[in-house]
């Protein structure tokens, strides 16, 4: 699990610090910056899995520019060139200095990485393959910290310097560090889904990023998948179930027939007689597609374990927002998924439960000078009011003052 993420330089963020719990929420006003903390999180995995080009920024939901409007703009005529992303985990922190590749604008590379991977060869070269006790003491005498550790490795593999190839033997370790050292996989499979309409309806192959696109893409591919799978019947009974918050489904299942590459669905309606009570996913209402989704992402085991969606309240009504953030929240539990949220619908705040620890409200703000900030809301047993009625009222910030 994810502890707390520091991003600095940033778009908006210049520094802002979260500290997260399993599932969290961001609300605030437009353009406050909810969205580029999502990408400054996907950015980190990006380097997490060294994938730092924007063919890959563009599946991960990072809306990638020109390497100048991705720096922070707030420092007083003295522009920082790297940004600054320290993820922790309950390990330790991650941390990644990223600089625009100066070879290639579509390009970033990871500054902290080279460093490391300079420093690695140092010390391999020098101090585990050098065979003259002098020169090694020297080279040791180099490297301010970890001596005593360096030291105690050295003699351990003291061995593999009279070996045939010693240098094939640390030509093949030391990547391997290289990737114990800033590669995580909670972190490397970290996503912004941003799930659009026009995407969950397609019914054709069409999802680069497996299992179901970060917009939606692959949703049906997937569930097809589920449904043919014999390992796979009490997650897709799960999945079912859940959907039950929509008064009028009754049930789902596959078409008869299905051609290989063909993705459907017959929806079940309990209201329609029964000549019509099938539908497909192209005739279906919003919520049923977006619901789908959400409760796929959370209950399948191939989903990410940590992800963010952007505006999780599109196409619900605000009495059902309530109910499914109750409902993701203890899904997340069950499944041990951790998940960061944005919206600008209040219902959504009255399915949190604060006295939650696991359950955090964030207010997302730009401050006098245009800094994006974040403030977490403390539950407090003297509070009356929803959640949502605090919000609306001005009592936690994160709304619009200029009119």
């Amino acid at each position: 699990m994810i502890k707390s993420i520091q991003i600095k330089n940033f778009k908006s963020v210049v520094d802002l610090t979260l500290e997260l719990g399993t599932f969290n929420v961001l609300i605030g006003e437009n353009g406050c910056g909810k969205s580029n903390i999502l990408e400054a999180i996907a950015f980190g995995a990006a380097a997490s899995n060294d994938k730092l080009d924007y063919e890959y920024f563009a599946n991960r939901g990072i809306r990638a520019t020109n390497p100048e409007f991705m720096f922070s703009a707030f420092t007083n005529g003295k522009k920082k060139k790297s940004i600054e992303i320290i993820i922790n985990s309950h390990e330790r922190a991650f941390q990644y200095d990223l600089v625009s590749d100066p070879d290639n604008p579509k390009r970033w590379i990871n500054k902290n990485k080279e460093v490391a991977q300079k420093e690695i060869d140092k010390l391999i070269y020098g101090v585990f393959l050098e065979t003259d006790e002098v020169r090694r003491a020297g080279i040791l005498s180099e490297f301010s910290e970890g001596k005593e550790e360096i030291s105690i490795l050295s003699e351990l593999l003291k061995p593999y310097l009279i070996d045939d190839n010693p240098k094939e033997f640390f030509k093949k370790l030391y990547p391997t560090i290289l990737v114990q050292a800033f590669s995580n996989p909670e972190i490397s499979g970290y996503i912004n889904y941003s799930p659009e309409q026009s995407f969950l309806r397609k019914t054709e192959e069409s999802a680069p990023l497996y299992p179901l696109g970060y917009k939606g893409e692959g949703l049906f591919q997937y569930i097809k998948e589920l449904a043919l799978g014999k390992k796979n019947k009490k997650t897709l009974e799960e999945i079912k179930h859940n959907l039950s918050l929509l008064e009028w489904y009754e049930d789902f299942d596959l078409p008869e027939n299905l051609m290989t590459n063909e993705f459907s669905l017959k929806i079940k309606d309990k209201y329609l007689n029964d000549n019509l009570k099938y539908f497909d996913q192209r005739s279906t209402n919003e919520g049923f597609l977006f619901l789908l989704f959400y409760s796929t992402l959370f209950i399948s085991k191939t989903t990410p374990a940590f992800f963010a969606i952007d505006n999780i309240d599109t196409s619900f009504n605000p009495k059902l927002c309530m109910q499914l953030v109750r409902n993701l929240t203890a899904l997340a539990s069950k499944h041990k998924k951790q998940v960061i949220v944005t919206t600008q619908n209040p219902a959504i705040l009255d399915g949190l439960n604060l006295k939650d620890d696991s359950q955090r409200l964030f207010v997302v703000r730009r401050n006098e000078e245009g800094h994006t900030k974040a403030k977490r809301i403390e539950y407090k047993p003297e509070r009356s009011m929803r959640l949502s009625e605090v919000w609306t009222n001005g009592f936690i910030g994160g709304l619009p003052d200029n009119f």
